[in-house]
């Protein structure tokens, strides 16, 4: 008995034992199992929070953030419904489109009532997040006082809801509020969560407003220095222009005492000039403003004018210019006015720290995997540059230190603007240099250009055709509301053999230019009553003077806009009066010049009618023979423009016809080929033929047609054969 009452005993013990570990293992797998959840519970928080934190960087809006949000949070909650309301200045909260929706139909009812309301602080769950500032929670909204749309929630069947403010510092911009299908308790954990979510987005708002604020500060940047442009630059203009005609008066009268205070008086006044173009370019570039006038050009031209511009600098200093450019180096697509502004400012600068030494600039074409290159590098004998002064040269308004700006003067952005220019056309700019051993300034440029061509200007109503003065002086037509831009440009035309009228203002422009017809007219842009640009739409589209050709003469550098209107001419003040009267004596050499382009290739006749246009040719077109037999019949041109390989009838047929018709037979032809041509096909070119061109490059080729029949023109006068 005493065994059997031990071994019970005994039973007793190892069932308490168990019960025990049983009790235990229950209990550590609740804790792990706890343990687990809360591990699932932070990963979903973290992955909410990185979600947000995404979207807050990387949206391109506001409510980009926001839809991101709704979607992650109700992703998170497993509710079926969130909706934002934006805080309007009166302090109110007004609902907006943002919505997440499982089921938009069922919820439909809801949101209409939604969207209809607006909360005030305290009323209903946003005005209470409004009020207090913080996160609050419902359990059923169905049973809340302070719900105004109870009802509609209940007919969807939405129960439990909690909301919580997008706060920036202590403003409350926006309330988020979430519905669940079902009544539920706070959870302070996840209302914690919502609050970080919360702030995140405060911050994407706080950082959209700062970028509006900077996207203004930026407008009225631009628009001051706009206004300073104006008011700064139209002075200077008249102080240049009004000092530049009494050097020429103290010439004609060989005053030799008032040379030297004049040109000081000129070059201060360009000096100033300059550093105010310095930093409108700087600030346009910066604001993405600067437009690039991109157009084929010889390369060799834009040089030589550069050294040519340089020589009085270099030799004040006893230096030698050296250029190394070969006569084939051909052409390139680029904006020649910054590059030649690039060029000059490395070459002028080489100029100015070299003393007793050379300047050799040098121009080659290199083929690289990325294409065809122009590379044009800049070589001084100069001062040199340091590591640490190289590290900083590329920056604005920095020069190598600050006894080089004593010494030397500047302002520091030259280098920055050139170096941009070159960016913004695919290049770059990059220098070499030691102390005591001079520099190297690198500018590498693709041949073809990066940007999109100038645009071709729009066909022109036909204009009705105006009489030639041969015995009288031209007539220019000059509208500028300053008084001494109209006084300085009638000195300077005049002197040039020009007869000249004036108008104070658009209006009275129109009218002048509907009377008189002048052979050309100079036009400002900056005017109150009617600006440039609406003066130059009117011309272009009155057929009583849409033939005149305008040259613009403004402060405002946008070339672009002003050749899309049709103007023929484009110089930004001060204007170069031997270049404006130059400008002004080709268009009204070539007055009445007319081509006929027979072409069936679309590209090519618009992009020889671009070129002819701009260089004063009236241009008619035709896509065949046929066709251009029927506009010969209409007008004769001064010159015909053919291809050879068309449909219908072809230009060995169509140059047949000309030779074979009396009136037409002394006509010159241009012939463009793509076609090899035979011996055969020579000796039937060879009557009557001004010259054949092969098509190749289509800008090589469109430069070639305008200067052959230039030189045509040119020596048909020499002639003295009338050009109708």
């Amino acid at each position: 008995m005493d065994n059997l009452g031990d071994a019970d005993a005994q039973l007793a013990r190892l069932k308490k034992r168990f019960d025990r570990e049983q009790r235990a293992r229950a209990e550590s797998e609740a804790i792990a199992e706890r343990a687990l959840s809360e591990l699932y519970t932070k990963k979903k928080e973290i992955e909410l929070l990185q979600l947000i934190t995404v979207a807050a960087n990387e949206a391109s809006t506001v409510d980009d953030a926001m839809r991101t949000a709704l979607d992650g949070v109700c992703a998170h909650t497993r509710w079926p419904v969130g909706h934002v309301h934006l805080t309007d200045p009166a302090g109110a909260l007004l609902s907006t489109k943002l919505w997440h929706l499982d089921h938009p139909e069922r919820y439909k009812a809801f949101r209409d009532v939604s969207e209809a309301l607006t909360f005030a602080p305290g009323t209903g769950l946003p005005g209470r997040v409004l009020e207090g500032r913080k996160p609050a929670w419902i359990v059923d909204v169905t049973k809340d006082d302070n719900f105004p749309r109870s009802k509609a929630a209940l007919d969807c069947g939405l129960r439990a809801a909690f909301a919580f403010p997008v706060l920036v510092g202590d403003e409350v911009a926006a309330v988020m509020e979430f519905f669940s299908d079902e009544p539920a308790e706070p959870d302070d954990a996840k209302l914690t969560i919502m609050a970080h979510v919360g702030s995140q987005l405060g911050r994407v708002i706080e950082r959209r407003r700062a970028e509006d604020a900077l996207r203004l500060a930026s407008q009225h940047k631009s628009q001051f220095l706009a206004n300073m442009s104006h008011e700064l630059r139209t002075p200077l203009n008249a102080i240049i222009g009004i000092t530049e005609m009494l050097q020429e008066d103290a010439r004609d009268a060989n005053r030799e005492d008032e040379f030297e205070p004049l040109d000081r008086v000129v070059r201060a006044a360009r000096h100033l000039l300059a550093v105010i173009n310095d930093i409108l370019d700087l600030s346009k570039i910066e604001a993405g403003k600067m437009d690039l006038h991109v157009g084929s050009f010889a390369i060799a031209s834009v040089v030589e004018d550069v050294v040519h511009t340089v020589g009085t600098l270099a030799a004040k200093n006893n230096n030698a210019l050296r250029l190394e450019c070969p006569a084939d180096i051909g052409v390139m697509s680029a904006d020649q006015t910054r590059i030649r502004q690039a060029l000059l400012n490395l070459v002028s600068n080489a100029a100015k720290f070299t003393e007793n030494g050379t300047i050799t600039i040098s121009v080659d074409r290199a083929v690289a995997e990325t294409g065809e290159w122009i590379v044009i590098a800049v070589a001084d004998t100069g001062i040199g540059l340091t590591a640490e002064q190289k590290g900083r040269l590329f920056q604005d308004f920095v020069q190598a230190d600050a006894s080089t700006t004593r010494k030397y003067g500047g302002t520091g952005l030259g280098l920055a603007i050139s170096r941009r220019f070159c960016q913004m056309m695919g290049g770059d700019i990059t220098v070499e240099s030691e102390p005591g051993k001079g520099s190297t300034f690198t500018i590498r440029l693709p041949a073809g250009g990066t940007s999109s061509a100038a645009p071709v200007q729009p066909a022109t109503p036909q204009p009705t055709p105006r009489a030639r003065s041969i015995d009288r002086a031209p007539l220019i037509l000059v509208i500028d509301d300053e008084d001494s831009v109209r006084d300085v440009t009638t000195h300077f035309l005049r002197r040039e053999g020009f007869a000249v009228t004036t108008a104070n203002g658009g209006r009275e422009g129109l009218r002048l230019a509907r009377e008189l017809q002048p052979a050309a007219i100079t036009l400002d842009v900056m005017m109150p009553d009617l600006d440039g640009w609406t003066v130059l739409a009117a011309i272009k589209g009155d057929p009583a003077t849409a033939g005149i050709p305008v040259v613009l003469m403004t402060i405002v550098d946008e070339k672009n806009r002003g050749y899309s209107l049709g103007a023929a001419d484009y110089m930004v003040k001060p204007v170069d009066w031997s270049a404006l009267a130059g400008v002004l004596r080709a268009i009204c050499q070539s007055a009445g010049r007319s081509v006929l382009v027979v072409d069936d290739d679309d590209t090519m006749r618009s992009g020889l009618r671009r070129v002819l246009h701009e260089n004063g040719w009236q241009v008619a077109e035709a896509e065949n023979g046929r066709v251009a037999l029927a506009r010969l019949a209409e007008a004769r041109p001064d010159v015909i423009v053919v291809d050879l390989l068309m449909p219908e009838m072809d230009g060995f047929e169509l140059l047949d016809a000309l030779r074979s018709n009396g009136a037409w037979r002394d006509i010159p032809a241009l012939v463009l080929t793509a076609k090899d041509l035979t011996d055969d096909d020579r000796t039937r070119l060879n009557v009557g033929i001004e010259r054949i061109l092969q098509k190749r490059d289509r800008h090589e080729l469109l430069g070639d047609v305008r200067d052959v029949l230039d030189r045509c023109i040119e020596r048909r006068r020499g002639e003295n054969v009338a050009v109708p």
